[in-house]
């Protein structure tokens, strides 16, 4: 999960019903688009930054005009009340996760995973070693595991490793899913890479640039609310990337959440964090190693 960008779907929202006629005291105003703070808040477990709340009213409101509401406290009413978990709800999380993100980004964590892990692959007789991109966005950080580890382990399979990938917005998953990047998109992969781990398109296709099914197939994507009860993943992972996420949670959900991924970790495992997160504190038997980056103890 991670601010709006430029892949958001424009047709998102289309199962939305039809407003009824009528007219709302003072739309789009401040006080007008409180009850959509308030279900992000209570529904999905969002909270962000003025300057964020801002971009989302902004965004929201545009879309809502097409579609030909004439207030939030409108979109609220005929969609968010009466279907709450509905097309309306995942508007909304498309619009306020933030989908920025980057091939080899914050590359030191993906250079100590590769040499964490690789002696590791290299003895797997069983089990294939998992890792968990959780919020992987629109699948340049799963990728991006799944190129360094093989330039580290070569003809890597994914009886070898399995990499998992959720995400809470359901659009940029099925983004993720394609591997289908614009030149800007990979304009931070080294040319080495670029040139082993990517087909170009060509055609009417040319200026896109899709990653070699080898890559492709290590990687499990999954639609992943990371508030819900019950996770369908493993819970025996050898690293949990989870970077830039938990900003959207309270406090106490921060430590919640912290403390289910440490959970989902096996002992001797690797906990990554954004590089600029600040922890309200820090799961038991999990100590920091380097900056943003913790190891499960026994």
């Amino acid at each position: 999960m991670s601010p709006p960008d430029a892949r958001s779907n424009p047709s998102s929202g289309g199962g939305l019903p039809q407003p009824v006629s009528g007219s709302d005291p003072e739309p789009w105003t401040v006080e007008d688009f409180m009850p959509v703070i308030l279900f992000l808040r209570q529904k999905i477990g969002i909270t962000l930054e003025s300057h964020r709340m801002g971009l989302l009213q902004a965004r929201l409101r545009a879309r809502l005009q097409q579609r030909g509401f004439t207030s939030f406290s409108r979109f609220v009413e005929r969609v968010l009340k009466v279907d709450p978990s509905g097309p309306g709800m995942q508007l909304l999380v498309d619009l306020s996760t933030v989908n920025h993100t980057s091939f080899f980004r914050e590359p030191a964590h993906f250079n100590f995973l590769a040499e964490q892990l690789g002696q590791a692959i290299r003895e797997a007789s069983g089990a294939p070693i998992r890792i968990w991109s959780a919020g992987c966005s629109s699948g340049q950080e799963p990728y991006s595991l799944g190129m360094i580890l093989n330039d580290s382990i070569p003809n890597l399979s994914p009886q070898k490793v399995e990499i998992w990938a959720s995400d809470l917005s359901l659009e940029v998953v099925r983004n993720a899913a394609r591997a289908i990047y614009n030149t800007r998109e990979i304009a931070g992969v080294p040319p080495d890479l670029l040139k082993r781990y990517f087909m170009r398109g060509t055609g009417p296709k040319e200026g896109t640039f899709r990653v070699i099914p080898e890559v492709r197939d290590l990687v499990k994507f999954r639609h992943l609310d990371l508030r819900s009860a019950q996770w369908p993943l493993p819970t025996d992972f050898h690293a949990i990337l989870c970077r830039n996420v938990s900003i959207y949670f309270a406090d106490d959900e921060r430590i919640t959440l912290l403390d289910r991924l440490a959970g989902s970790i096996r002992t001797g495992g690797w906990l990554i964090m954004g590089n600029g997160e600040i922890l309200p504190s820090v799961p038991a038997g999990v100590r920091k190693i380097l900056p943003s980056i913790y190891r499960k103890e026994g």
